[in-house]
């Protein structure tokens, strides 16, 4: 999934957190706490500490049945 897409899903996911991607790759996260990774996968981390029903939320946007 390319960066821009991801950027959209991550917006609606958690229209609570200000989610950007600068000119020079960084991806950023202003909410609770303010994050920066090089990474989306470094955010989505951070997400998931600050955030304890995030996995549940992304399950649920993308319609991805739970683990057993």
């Amino acid at each position: 999934m390319n960066d821009g897409v991801m950027l959209l899903f991550l917006r609606q996911i958690f229209p609570e957190w200000s989610i950007t991607r600068d000119a020079d790759g960084v991806w950023r996260a202003r909410g609770r706490v303010r994050v920066w990774a090089s990474s989306v996968e470094g955010v989505l981390d951070v997400l998931a500490m600050a955030e304890p029903e995030a996995g549940e939320r992304v399950r649920r946007f993308f319609a991805v049945a739970p683990e057993n």
